[in-house]
């Protein structure tokens, strides 16, 4: 996953950031990570949405993985779905071998899929080779996406076997990633502003209207 999420867990992420009720999507993720044995029994994951990039779905996937992980010693893969096409295409024995372990991980993360906007038979193909196999395996996976399921520009029965494994999350439509922008950028600008000017080598922009 990420580097920036790989130790992230649940007291990492912050429900009230978004300044709307989002009980039900706290509910689920707990959901899955206590009930996670009864997950995995059906092959069930999750199918975290919201059309805003930067809503937090990537982070709230990689927390939910890793409190799995402090109860369960599997093997967890995470991949974007443009990183899974590019793999496919490399016909590399490295390749094989890293899509083979996506194919048959415990848990997965399928990051960003809708994102592959080339239609494209082999395309289609290769992503319903990750999809079906995991459904025929009881393989749960947990899917970030900007498009609902039934809006998936892809072939029906990717779509149906998503919509069968998967319980939605959808998430407020709230650029989080832009508000920490906005915090960070608004602190630096008090800092630079509010400190005493360093002495400088070179001259001050003159205070003029002119």
């Amino acid at each position: 996953m990420p580097k920036e999420y790989v130790y992230k867990t649940a007291k990492n992420f912050d429900w009230m950031q978004y300044g709307e009720d989002v009980s039900v999507q706290k509910k689920i993720a707990n959901a899955f990570v206590k009930r996670f044995d009864m997950f995995r029994k059906q092959g069930r994951g999750l199918y975290i949405y919201s059309d805003t990039k930067g809503s937090g779905k990537t982070m709230l996937a990689c927390c939910i993985v890793n409190e799995v992980l402090k109860e369960f010693d599997i093997p967890v893969k995470f991949i974007s779905m443009p990183e899974y096409i590019e793999l496919v295409k490399d016909k590399s024995e490295g390749a094989k071998a890293k899509i083979k372990s996506v194919l048959e991980a415990v848990l997965l993360i399928v990051d960003d899929i809708g994102a592959t906007t080339e239609d494209k038979e082999w395309i289609s193909n290769a992503i319903f080779r990750l999809v079906n196999r995991r459904h025929e395996n009881l393989l749960p996976t947990i899917y970030t996406s900007n498009v609902p399921i039934e809006k998936l520009k892809t072939d029906d029965r990717i779509v149906s076997r998503i919509y069968e494994d998967s319980v939605p999350v959808i998430m407020p439509e709230v650029s989080i990633r832009r508000k920490k922008a906005d915090k960070y950028r608004s602190e630096f600008l008090r800092q630079i502003l509010e400190e005493k000017e360093p002495a400088a080598s070179g001259q001050a922009l003159p205070d003029s209207d002119k």
